[in-house]
């Protein structure tokens, strides 16, 4: 291991990168249908409220996804001649991020649209199961995208082009 301080706040940032990314997507899931975290699934906290649940949730169902995204993200860096500056991978990182948080709003959306297409009747309460549904499907989906994203993230990383002696010069 070539540098081991850059290693770890590469694979520190992608934690809490991980782990914002978790908070927002839960903020807005957790308005959404707060029974998702409360009713369906264990109890971490003695709260319903929304903000703690997303807090809670966004943060304990995601930081391990940020350390093993972290960990195979300084694996693509080391494998290359001249790893990069971990400002770079920092970039590659957030547009990753914000590209998971849209697409996940976008089915989030979607799926909320166009339940009761997919979904006909009967219906208990038609609204409380189309935004269950919702919330349900979009987190059905976070880990599959955010591995897609992840194996993207470290390609990357691994073939971006470093002009010469940028990495040297470019400061963290």
């Amino acid at each position: 291991m070539k540098g081991w301080k850059s290693a770890l706040r590469i694979i520190i940032e992608s934690t809490l990168m991980a782990c914002l990314l978790g908070i927002a997507l839960d903020m807005v899931t957790a308005h959404i249908a707060v029974e998702y975290f409360t009713y369906y699934h264990v109890k971490v906290v003695d709260s319903e409220s929304p903000v703690v649940m997303a807090l809670v949730w966004g943060v304990y169902a995601a930081y391990w996804f940020g350390i093993i995204a972290g960990i195979l993200l300084v694996i693509a860096n080391e494998a290359r001649k001249q790893p990069l500056a971990v400002s770079r991978i920092r970039r590659i990182l957030c547009r990753g991020c914000i590209g998971i948080w849209s697409t996940l709003m976008l089915i989030l959306g979607g799926t909320y649209l166009s339940y009761e297409r997919l979904h006909p009747g009967p219906y208990n309460n038609f609204e409380a199961e189309r935004r269950l549904a919702s919330v349900t499907t979009t987190h059905s989906t976070e880990y599959i995208l955010g591995a897609i994203v992840t194996l993207i993230a470290c390609y990357l990383v691994w073939s971006h082009p470093t002009p010469i002696n940028s990495a040297a010069t470019e400061t963290d």
